[in-house]
């Protein structure tokens, strides 16, 4: 009896600890945390100007489970639900998105069988998209003025945008003035020159609570000397330029201003051709059709005289075979002058 009885509180002590150590597991067990997803979120690119695209990307490391995409604008205090979506077989899930102002995007796992819910977020900076357009005149001359447009989106009336213009001697962007967009998020404005060139001209806008700084894209404007009314470089010491649209010649000598005389252009089938050609062949004796004079250019065409001084009287003048006319004396005059080589520039 005595060994039954030692026997018996022996199990019976073994069976109480095996069941201590079976609750200490089981409270151990219910303690520990469940492992979280390997979850990623990232958004290409990170910086946009107002509505463009912007590619934001999930993986969540767990294949064909849903996530939740949420966003939180600029000025709002909480995350909304805005879209849903599942991983594909590699744990990967995409939105498209074109935010109006700089977002908080935040993505979200609630959890399943064995795995912790999770949640990631990324922020895009957004600047307003902004348009610098000039609207008059087509050519610029000196101390004249330009017409500028400029529009912004999302629609901001009131905010406030700086004309700016690019100094080369700091190598920095200058203020010229600071405008008001009106109700339509637009405003109009004048820029003149008082020196020929070449300008580079852009719209800035500050950053604020709702969007990152922001900037147009550059607008170049060519101001032209008024003796120089197409820019020709300076160093030629003769230059023709003929204007299709004007039916003029404009005589130049080192990139100043000599004589303009009025022209009789190409016919609608065989107009006069575009581009930078040279003289390559003055004629000097020359008759009928071709007045008293001819210089060529480029294969036949060429600038002459002409036996019908009426045509020139007439508005447009289309009617030669891609020559250009002039009267029989401002040919004399001018081939005078010319010398082979001497660049002919056709503008439209």
């Amino acid at each position: 009896m005595h060994v039954t009885s030692r026997k018996t509180s022996l199990a019976a002590h073994v069976l109480a600890a095996l069941a201590l150590l079976a609750g200490i597991a089981a409270v151990a067990t219910a303690a520990d945390p469940l492992p979280s997803p390997s979850l990623s979120f990232r958004a290409a690119p990170a910086a946009v100007v107002c509505g463009t695209a912007v590619k934001l990307t999930a993986h969540v490391g767990l294949p064909r489970v849903p996530l939740t995409l949420s966003r939180m604008r600029a000025g709002e205090s909480a995350y909304t639900a805005i879209a849903t979506a599942k991983a594909d077989a590699s744990g990967v899930a995409t939105w498209t998105m074109r935010p109006q102002m700089t977002t908080a995007y935040r993505v979200d796992y609630a959890g399943g069988a064995g795995e912790a819910a999770a949640q990631a977020d990324v922020q895009v900076a957004v600047a307003p998209r902004i348009e610098l357009l000039r609207t008059a005149p087509d050519r610029l001359f000196m101390g004249r003025d330009a017409k500028l447009r400029l529009r912004v989106a999302p629609v901001r009336p009131g905010a406030s945008v700086e004309l700016q213009q690019w100094d080369r001697a700091t190598r920095a962007w200058v203020t010229q003035r600071t405008l008001t967009l009106g109700s339509a998020s637009t405003v109009r404005t004048t820029w003149s020159a008082a020196e020929a060139g070449t300008y580079r001209l852009r719209a800035h806008m500050e950053a604020d609570a709702t969007h990152s700084a922001g900037d147009s894209a550059e607008l170049h404007v060519q101001v032209f000397d008024t003796r120089n009314p197409y820019g020709v470089p300076t160093g030629p010491a003769h230059y023709i330029v003929v204007d299709r649209s004007q039916y003029k010649l404009y005589y130049m000598e080192h990139g100043i201003l000599k004589k303009v005389f009025d022209c009789v252009l190409g016919r609608p089938s065989l107009p006069t051709p575009l581009g930078h050609f040279h003289i390559y062949a003055k004629d000097p004796h020359m008759s009928g059709p071709y007045g008293p004079r001819r210089m060529r250019y480029l294969g036949e065409y060429a600038i002459h005289g002409t036996d019908e001084p009426w045509l020139l009287g007439r508005f447009p003048r289309n009617y030669s075979h891609g020559c250009t006319r002039l009267s029989n004396a401002h040919i004399l005059w001018l081939f005078s002058r010319v010398t082979v080589g001497t660049p002919v520039w056709n503008v439209p």
